[in-house]
């Protein structure tokens, strides 16, 4: 009766955690892996920060925090893998139990066929990237808990979870575009911006704007947004009460 009791407590105690590993196996799992890579592949993330060139990469945790020192101590046993400034391609993303791996540029250094490279091959590859060691980096974010499909449900949430180490406007731009009116899904499809769109629905369509600039004086202040477009013309959308009353190209 007694081993009854003790291995019943067990169970409680051990039951939750075991469910909780099980939460992202199967199709389930597999749906999260998927809608995760849609999401993340191929963007490129501009880093806010110095990554260590080593497939240790930067441990972020949820509420924004990271060893600092141990990033630094790892670029200086191993090299910049992604400068401040540089803008790095996902190339892939893992779950893995509570964190999530980003590679950035291929992962860091000390990924798998990294070890068949010689000095000499490390050497050339460092000259062809500007100094930096192959190989690029990567972001494990690290949850407090076992990573479960609600976490990723939200991607402007995840996108955030990011922010303190790359810039994330590709991110939000994505999430943005999900959200459009349906009274604006044509233009925005053809990349137009029309009068009456508001300010999330422009930044799905042109992203975050080179310039931003509010007239105070105006009742109601009028703002501005400037983009510098690909065919070297530059685009003025102005606001007012939120919503655009003007488009100018120049």
């Amino acid at each position: 009766m007694k081993e009854r009791v003790i291995f019943a407590a067990v169970l409680g105690v051990l039951l939750p955690a075991v469910l909780a590993s099980q939460q992202l196996t199967g199709s389930h799992g597999e749906g999260t892996q998927k809608k995760l890579e849609s999401f993340l592949l191929g963007k490129r993330l501009v880093a806010k920060v110095a990554f260590p060139g080593y497939k240790t990469g930067i441990d972020l945790k949820t509420d924004g925090t990271w060893d600092q020192r141990w990033a630094t101590r790892m670029i200086k046993e191993h090299g910049v893998g992604i400068e401040v400034g540089d803008a790095a391609a996902v190339t892939a993303v893992k779950l893995k139990g509570n964190h999530l791996e980003i590679h950035l540029n291929g992962g860091g250094f000390g990924t798998a066929g990294d070890v068949f490279m010689t000095s000499e091959a490390t050497r050339r590859a460092r000259e062809g990237a500007g100094g930096k060691v192959p190989g690029g980096s990567r972001i494990n974010l690290r949850f407090d808990h076992s990573i479960s499909g609600e976490d990723v449900d939200d991607l402007g949430r995840l996108a955030g979870y990011l922010e303190p180490v790359v810039d994330t406007s590709a991110l939000r731009q994505d999430v943005a575009k999900q959200g459009l009116p349906a009274e604006f899904k044509e233009a925005a499809s053809k990349g137009e911006i029309v009068v009456g769109m508001d300010k999330a629905t422009v930044f799905a369509i042109l992203g975050e704007p080179k310039n931003k600039n509010v007239d105070l004086n105006a009742d109601p202040p009028i703002e501005k947004w400037q983009y510098e477009l690909k065919n070297l013309k530059t685009r003025v959308v102005t606001f007012k009460d939120g919503k655009v009353i003007k488009i100018t190209d120049f």
